[in-house]
């Protein structure tokens, strides 16, 4: 008895020690755990890598600083919407007057903005549009280049605006006008953002909207009076050019946030129009 039971012993224990190492090596399922594993690891690297900015999670953006953009445009257009019609109900132009006007407008609307909107001050910057610490691609225009561009783009939007008038019978306060004006005001806070605020992520956001507008303009332009769409499609392709040329130089500046960000310290605030007449 002794002998049999000694004789069946191995039958017994082989199954329970060896069947476990059996199945480690013959099903793949054992082996999954180690394989996740070892996915996970670059997993940790990751996480730790310095590339996640914390700073940037807790920024937040300035809801009220990108309310004001708006509200400030609508402001000027209502501001100057309302001298239009104010003249009209006085008086009737004499056709020497109307390029004058826009000429006025097109160089100086800004004295209607609701936000400071000067031009860059180009002595400071060494005759160039942008401070010189802005890095700009290599075929960014000469300085001396902008007042000619836009002493030309300006003449242009006095000449097919005095057409237009003509056309809409006289009145200054017509729908074709007031796109003009929507895009000039719209090129202002423009202006303060870029050149005030120097909210370069924002100005590449917004300067779409400066495109968008003038595009609109030359097309009810165009519609109105084919010639006057005409003269002032350069200015829609000067503009095309700059919108390029913005976000070429927000990439090359580090890709500033679009948005305005709570306590940047950037904010320029609230004037009364016509406050600064004589402002650059």
């Amino acid at each position: 008895m002794i002998l049999l039971v000694a004789l069946c012993a191995p039958a017994f224990l082989v199954p329970t020690t060896l069947a476990p190492r059996a199945a480690v090596a013959a099903t793949p399922l054992v082996r999954a755990p180690a394989l996740n594993m070892a996915v996970d690891y670059p997993h940790a690297t990751v996480t730790a890598s310095p590339l996640i900015r914390a700073p940037a999670l807790n920024m937040a953006v300035d809801y009220p600083q990108i309310a004001k953009y708006p509200v400030a445009t609508a402001g000027q257009v209502a501001l100057i919407a309302a001298v239009f019609k104010g003249i009209d109900s006085l008086v009737t132009l004499p056709t020497f007057c109307v390029p004058p006007i826009f000429l006025f407008l097109s160089l100086r609307s800004r004295v209607f903005s609701f936000l400071p909107a000067q031009r860059p001050n180009r002595a400071e910057q060494d005759g160039n549009a942008t401070p010189a610490e802005i890095k700009r691609p290599s075929w960014t225009p000469p300085g001396i280049a902008f007042p000619f561009i836009w002493l030309t783009i300006s003449c242009l939007r006095a000449a097919s605006s005095t057409l237009i008038w003509r056309s809409t019978g006289r009145y200054l306060f017509s729908l074709p006008l007031l796109a003009l004006v929507l895009h000039l005001c719209v090129g202002d806070t423009w202006n303060c953002v870029t050149n005030v605020e120097r909210r370069m992520g924002t100005s590449a956001l917004g300067v779409i909207a400066v495109l968008a507008s003038v595009y609109t303009a030359v097309g009810v332009y165009y519609k109105t009076r084919p010639l006057a769409g005409l003269l002032l499609a350069p200015s829609a392709c000067w503009i095309s050019i700059a919108t390029v040329l913005t976000w070429r130089i927000w990439q090359l500046n580090g890709c500033d946030p679009l948005l305005p960000q709570k306590g940047d310290g950037k904010a320029a605030p609230l004037r009364l129009p016509l406050s600064n007449l004589m402002e650059a």
